[in-house]
């Protein structure tokens, strides 16, 4: 997990919302509102639905996150999607 943790470190970094992503999807929130909600729970205030949708946007553009269906996502790595639904 070290190897990951230092691999991802320069991108959660750059956002807060990329790990926030990351971590809602690994503990099964799939659709974009559930993972706007969880989200907006974390953070104890109110999350503009074009954060969301620029962390999950850029995180498809890296290919760390795939939409299965429309307004389905998942993460393609499953060691990543381990480590984040442990956070």
């Amino acid at each position: 997990m070290k190897l990951i943790d230092g691999e991802l470190k320069p991108l959660l970094n750059k956002s807060i919302y990329y790990g926030l992503v990351l971590e809602a999807i690994a503990r099964g929130r799939k659709h974009f509102n559930e993972i706007r909600e969880y989200i907006t729970l974390r953070l104890n205030k109110y999350v503009a639905p074009g954060e969301v949708e620029r962390a999950l946007s850029n995180l498809m553009k890296m290919s760390i996150v795939s939409r299965v269906t429309h307004g389905e996502y998942e993460i393609m790595d499953p060691i990543i999607r381990m480590k984040f639904s442990q956070v």
